[in-house]
This record gives structure tokens, sequence and C-alpha cells, in this order.
């Protein structure tokens, strides 16, 4: 078997190279000899890595390019949702299933108007939930006025051809809090993987939220810190990456403060290095920065080749 390579971390640090749709990205790379563990129980750092890859491969408009970095991937059939600012995909072989969405796109009109539609909404006598995301997944979940069936539908028929076909949710930013809605709705759900999620519920919500859930915190990112812990609470075990890439179980405050402020001081100091070398389109906030899908892919994958 060959060695396994450590992938390197974005050299364009500037918006589009951060966040725009990515085409160039060897996607499932080396996924035949490091396979999805679809019947494990436990957190699997490898399914955090398939499903951080997802999260990325979600944002791609290219419905046919998706499709095939999928079925190269041993995931032959995909299914895609979208109304207004939801898109999603559902890709499964007979052994499991990948529920990912995708997240927000600042150009999308529909996806902030979401992320800001701030106040909490009852959700099935379970607690209470961001009425923006609520609605956001009612449109795939439920939806009458598109072209196919929808998405809870298309599930149920799934796990009928399949049996003991496993379910497992997963998104990046606004897509992993719709995951996170989709997982607590669908028949059934085996486990659920975010990658730089908003809160999406209150106390009561979390408390009652019973699918197995690994929550994946990329140092400074942002948008893990809203909306406010006031009225809402994370749910799941935290994975917190830290400012070397090292991935923490539920860290304390102060580690976690500690990694914030170094994160910080080493992202002022690409920043002065790419304006000295003439780059001044790099993101200056190392909490949008943070946020960007492929810090998570990258740094999942080489923590992940390192602990083996």
């Amino acid at each position: 078997m060959n060695a396994l390579v450590p992938k390197p971390l974005p050299t364009d640090r500037s918006f589009d190279g951060l966040f725009a749709a990515n085409t160039t990205y060897d996607y499932f790379r080396d996924c035949d000899s490091h396979p999805f563990r679809y019947t494990s129980n436990s957190y699997q750092s490898v399914n955090g890595w398939w499903l951080a890859e997802a999260s990325l491969l979600v944002y791609v408009r290219d419905r046919s390019f998706v499709a095939e970095k999928l079925k190269s991937a041993g995931l032959p059939h995909c299914h895609f949702f979208e109304n207004r600012g939801t898109q999603s995909f559902v890709a499964h072989n007979e052994n499991f299933a990948i529920i990912c969405f995708r997240g927000t796109e600042v150009s999308e009109i529909e996806d902030i108007v979401t992320d800001l539609d701030l106040p909490l909404s009852a959700h099935d006598g379970r607690g209470l939930v961001h009425r923006g995301f609520k609605k956001a997944l009612d449109l795939v979940w439920n939806m009458t006025d598109c072209d196919s069936h929808n998405m809870l539908n298309h599930l149920n028929t799934i796990c009928s051809e399949n049996s003991g076909l496993t379910l497992w949710f997963t998104g990046h930013s606004l897509g992993a809090a719709l995951a996170t809605l989709a997982a607590e709705r669908s028949p059934k759900a085996d486990g659920l993987y975010t990658f730089g999620s908003p809160r999406v519920g209150d106390h009561d919500f979390a408390d009652n939220y019973t699918t197995a859930t690994y929550r994946f915190v990329n140092n400074n990112d942002i948008v893990t810190m809203v909306p406010p812990a006031i009225s809402y609470r994370h749910i799941g075990q935290l994975k917190y990456i830290d400012d070397a890439g090292l991935i923490h179980d539920n860290p304390n405050c102060w580690l976690q403060m500690k990694n914030r402020i170094t994160g910080h001081v080493g992202h002022l100091g690409d920043l002065f290095n790419s304006w000295s070398h003439g780059d001044l389109d790099a993101i200056p906030s190392d909490y949008l920065n943070d946020h960007a899908p492929i810090y998570y892919v990258v740094r999942i994958w080489n923590s992940y080749i390192k602990d083996r």
C-alpha cells in the first residue's frame, strides 16, 4: 500500500479561493483503501473525512460532476433535492446513504434571509428551533411544487428497497443546521457529522436530540458561535480543531481560548506574508477564514492518517 500523503492547506486565501465551489479538488482520493465504516455505532475518523468531502462537494452546482465523484466513491445512486435556496443530495449504495446539505452562499439572497430568520419556532413538541432553518428544510423535506418526490419519501423508499441500509447526515455551515434537523425528522439516522455548524435549537431541543452527533469546529470559525447561546444550545460531541490542526474531544474553555488566541496570531502572520507578496485579496478575519469548508476536509484527513 502506498504511503498516505497529507493534504496541503490552501495557498489562495481569498474569498473565492476558500469559498467558491471547488471543481479542481481530488474528491474521495484513496477512498477504496479507506472505506466508509457504515456499520459503526461510534465515532470514526475516516467517516468524518468522507462526510467532510461530501460537504465540500455539495457546493458544486454541476450535478453530473457531483454524481460522477460520488459514483467513483462507490455511491452509484444519487438524487438531488433543490427548492429555492435549499440544495442537497442523497447518495447511496446497497449498504449506506449519505444525506448532504449545501451551506450558505453569500451570493444567494435566500440563504442570507434563512440565516437571519432568527426567532425560535415550535418543533413537534421537542423544543424550539431556528425558524429560518426549519423553513429551509421544509422546502425539500415535504416539497410538492417540484418535479420529483420529496426527501422524506425518497429516504423511506431506499430504506425499504435496501434492508439494513444505514443513513448518515452531514453538511457545512447552513447545511450542517439543515442536516441536524433532517436527522431528527428522519425515519432513522445512524449518525450526524457537522462542520462549522451554527446553533440550531434551544436547550429542550438539544436535550431531546438522540442521534449520535459529532460537531467539528475549526479553531476560530465564527459561524459556530451564532446564534447567541443565551437562547440556543449546541448538540453532540465537540471535535475541536486547534490552530495546529490537532483534533480535541470536548476540550475545556481554557484550551479553546488559548488556541483561539494563537490562531488569531498565526493568521495575522499569514496575512502579512500574503500582503508582502502582493496578495491583497487574502481574507483579513480569522473568524471568517476558519469557516472555509476546505480547511475541515484537509485537517480531518491529515488527522486521520496521522493517528492510524
